[in-house]
């Protein structure tokens, strides 16, 4: 006998009045799964993933590094929807993890680089053909200039917003950040520039995206401690990071 599908629902929102049981919403259906990978330099946990559970769209878990190249180089990986790296790795990764990470990024997996995420691998030549950009922890000869590393502390630091059309920055206007700067920092000229800064003392872009494989990965500088991860700016920045990236994931 086919049933009234008019009927249905009245039906069920009686049973749930009746027995006082909730339905799960659509949205919590359709939760963004995330996996936030640390490890390699310290930070301040709670502010940190305070971030994170401010996010309506996702549900996430953690995982340390070197447990992490593990997982990201098993199948179990694929069960989530982005990956949000803020650990710092200069060395360890073997070449079936950096196969795996080329593998992924070749299928179209979301990767999102925050902060002192870029001064891992640093003898590892792709990695910096995926993030878009690396901290060099020794000097380095680009297009005949020797690029010098160097970091402050507690930074008043202007940001522009450099395409504001972006969906990842959609709503923020320039703004002032309290937070840690990189300079002499190797930029790869492929990349989309998101946001950027004139501050004397740091590399021009803070944000940016790179094309890579079938991915558009996503490098996000600010983020260092409770002043960064407070702002305003920084944590729609993060969260729209988070959603588009989502989107953009070849399943």
């Amino acid at each position: 006998m086919k049933k009234n599908a008019a009927f249905l629902p009245t039906t069920v929102m009686l049973l749930v009045l009746l027995t006082g049981c909730t339905l799960p919403s659509f949205a919590q259906q359709q939760k963004i799964k995330v996996l936030i990978i640390t490890g390699g330099h310290g930070f301040k946990h709670q502010p940190f993933y305070d971030v994170f559970n401010a996010i309506p769209s996702i549900t996430y878990d953690t995982l340390v590094q070197p447990q992490a190249n593990a997982f990201i180089a098993s199948p179990e990986v694929r069960q989530y929807d982005v990956l949000v790296f803020y650990d710092m790795v200069p060395d360890s990764i073997s070449p079936a993890q950096q196969e795996a990470y080329i593998s992924l990024l070749k299928k179209g997996a979301s990767m999102i680089f925050l902060h002192h995420a870029l001064v891992s691998y640093q003898n590892w030549p792709e990695f910096i053909k995926i993030v878009g950009g690396q901290y060099h922890t020794r000097p380095v000869v680009v297009n005949g200039d020797t690029l010098k590393t160097s970091y402050e502390h507690d930074v008043t630091i202007p940001v522009k917003v450099e395409d504001k059309k972006h969906p990842i920055a959609k709503g923020i206007s320039d703004f002032e950040i309290v937070d840690e700067v990189y300079g002499g920092v190797e930029i790869l000229p492929q990349v989309k520039p998101l946001l950027s800064t004139t501050h004397p003392k740091s590399m021009r872009y803070l944000a940016w995206v790179n094309h890579y494989g079938k991915s558009d990965v996503i490098y996000i500088q600010l983020g260092h401690g409770p002043s960064g991860y407070s702002n305003p700016n920084y944590r729609k920045l993060i969260q729209q990071a988070i959603e588009w990236s989502a989107k953009q994931r070849k399943k």
